[in-house]
């Protein structure tokens, strides 16, 4: 009789042991907040060619699909940016409608990055936008870049 009552009450403990447990990867908004706060300063740093900012928002096993490659490290990525970069070309990125999933230590956000282009030697820059998204992980209490995409939204002429 003892035993019949006993074990579905340890039964039931364990249940709520392991709800507890769950429990305690809770987020709050500073995180969302901190989610996107990467993301623009891997931006900010890429505009400046600061690879060291751009690292420290990144994970080591950092790796990206951008403009129909895949890129297996940020400096990989930031080869032709540079590149385009050195020739004079100027670029404006923007992390604009974010929208931020967090479960415990991983993250997700889409985002549209309203920006622009300059060519060298021209007066004015050319509007553009990209549809991205990211994955991110809480490492050492930082979100760190894991994963990072981005399309680039076709102009109405180029869509024709």
């Amino acid at each position: 009789m003892f035993v019949r009552r006993i074990v579905p009450g340890l039964m039931l403990l364990g249940v709520f042991a392991s709800h507890a447990g769950a429990q305690s990867c809770k987020t709050t908004e500073a995180d969302k907040t901190a989610v996107v706060d990467a993301l623009r300063t891997l931006y900010v740093g890429a505009t400046v060619d600061d690879m060291v900012k751009m690292h420290s928002v990144t994970a080591p096993s950092f790796y990206a699909y951008d403009g129909g490659h895949q890129y297996s490290s940020l400096d990989d990525l930031m080869k032709p940016v540079k590149a385009q970069q050195d020739a004079g070309e100027k670029y404006v990125w923007s992390v604009t409608s974010p929208r931020v999933t967090i479960h415990c230590k991983e993250a997700w956000i889409t985002y549209v990055n309203d920006g622009s282009y300059q060519r060298p030697g021209s007066a004015t820059a050319t509007p553009a936008e990209w549809l991205e998204s990211a994955v991110l992980e809480k490492q050492h209490g930082l979100w760190k870049i894991v994963f990072f995409h981005s399309t680039a939204v076709p102009t109405p002429a180029a869509a024709k």
